[in-house]
């Protein structure tokens, strides 16, 4: 079960690589397949830029700002795992400093504290230096394929023309012509510290060198379709879809269901919904959610039984530090998805109470009717307890939750593996000399042009 979860709260979590990986993975796949239908020589062209960005694309930025870390941060002796977006609110690092979790941690603080400049400096030269370099390894594997694709087509149109002139050499058989379709500042920092948002500048770029790079009109119309479509369903359709699915489940089914699987399938919350003790969660938390940020912030520190606090651990929303229960303060908490986690469990918690009332007098009743030896209003009774039952709710909840994760990743896997290179190969067949590789034609020509294979 816990496996179950962890699944679904990967796949359903926003700001996590794994369902960009997913779907970048099917997009890869099924547009390189694809491309083999049009030619060999195109084929492996697009296998070497799709694979090959995907690994950049990957890894790239991680890589770089690892190198980083063991490098630069380490000469300037701070501490690489500290955000930076903590320095904004004076107030609440004074708080970090406070609950650091160990005095080692506590002491590497105080050294960002009096290097403020320096460190808010060198987090954001981390950026632009993972960034960059990552942008600038795309772009060498695209001049290091096309150099290669060229070559490798040299190679092989040279190799046939010899082997067709030792033929014709041998035999005065007549030429036979093979058909063959060839060729189908703040916004800084929140783009620095959110993976997601990492990938769309990255993409971005990637989108722009392929266009600007493309070797001909074809492939520029190839990249249009392929990357508008991958832009779409990869950073804007997923987040629409998990919405209207949400709010379905709300209005349908009474089931607010934006919580982490994690929390949703983990079964504390519900033990919490079942006892009650939730309900004194939230009424503490609700007496401050409006107060300075400074003050929620300490309430986090000195609360962590709450309920918000714990469901915020277990998605998270906040860090804890080497498999303690104790906040790492050094990560940074963004107190409005503490105050929408408040709101999700909050909507969750009434859609409980309405949905099982009446369940504990109908577990009395049942017990009269059993005593009073009534099997029949008693069985009667059980079936409608079932509906009204926690475990019922909870289940529901679960089952709403996986199937918009599955829908969602589903929708998108199949935009961008079977409508996007359907579209591309569409394309390619049906336009007015589209279907050979265009450059595999304009090398042909070349070579004609220069003497050194002759014209069929």
């Amino acid at each position: 079960m816990a496996n179950v979860a962890a699944i679904f709260s990967t796949l359903g979590n926003p700001n996590s690589l794994i369902p960009l990986a997913v779907k970048d993975i099917s997009s890869t796949t099924a547009i390189t397949a694809s491309s083999f239908l049009t030619g060999k020589e195109e084929g492996q062209d697009r296998l070497i830029d799709e694979v090959g960005t995907q690994i950049i694309w990957l890894l790239g930025i991680p890589a770089f700002k690892w190198l980083f870390d063991k490098t630069i941060f380490k000469a300037y002796d701070l501490d690489s795992g500290f955000d930076v977006r903590n320095l904004k609110n004076k107030d609440i690092f004074e708080k970090i400093k406070e609950y650091a979790p160990t005095d080692e941690v506590r002491n590497s603080l105080e050294k960002i504290g009096k290097k403020q400049g320096v460190f808010k400096n060198v987090a954001l030269y981390k950026f632009f230096f993972a960034t960059g370099a990552t942008i600038a390894s795309y772009i060498g594997l695209t001049r290091a394929k096309q150099h290669y694709t060229e070559n490798k087509i040299k190679q092989n149109l040279i190799k046939e023309y010899n082997s067709k002139q030792e033929k014709e050499n041998k035999t005065s058989t007549s030429k036979g012509k093979n058909l063959n379709f060839k060729g189908l500042g703040e916004i800084v920092k929140n783009f620095a510290f959110s993976p997601v948002k990492n990938m769309w500048i990255l993409d971005g770029a990637i989108t722009g060198e392929r266009l600007a790079d493309s070797r001909s009109p074809q492939e520029f119309a190839g990249y249009s379709i392929k990357e508008g479509l991958y832009l779409f369903f990869m950073y804007y359709a997923g987040n629409k879809i998990q919405k209207a699915l949400e709010n379905r489940a709300d209005k349908k089914f009474q089931k607010s269901i934006g919580l982490d699987a994690r929390v949703i399938e983990g079964g504390k919350l519900q033990k919490a919904f079942e006892d009650g003790s939730v309900k004194n969660s939230l009424e503490a938390f609700a007496k401050i959610k409006d107060k300075p940020d400074v003050e929620i912030y300490e309430f986090l520190h000195k609360n962590p039984e709450n309920e918000i606090v714990k469901v915020a651990k277990d998605s998270n929303i906040i860090s804890v530090f080497e498999k303690t229960d104790k906040i790492d303060t050094r990560k940074f908490i963004d107190l409005n998805d503490i105050k929408k986690t408040y709101e999700k469990i909050d909507k969750l918690y009434k859609q409980f109470l309405e949905a099982t009332s009446g369940y504990d007098k109908l577990l009395v009743q049942i017990s009269n009717a059993k005593a009073k030896g009534n099997s029949e209003l008693a069985q009667s009774l059980e079936n409608l307890a079932k509906n009204k039952s926690p475990e019922q709710f909870f289940k529901g909840v679960k089952k709403l939750k996986r199937h918009s994760i599955i829908t969602n990743i589903g929708t998108c896997i199949f935009a961008l593996s079977i409508v996007t290179p359907a579209a591309m190969l569409a394309k390619r067949l049906l336009g007015k000399d589209n279907a050979e590789f265009q450059t595999k034609k304009e090398i042909r020509e070349q070579l004609i042009k220069e003497g050194v294979i002759a014209e069929a």
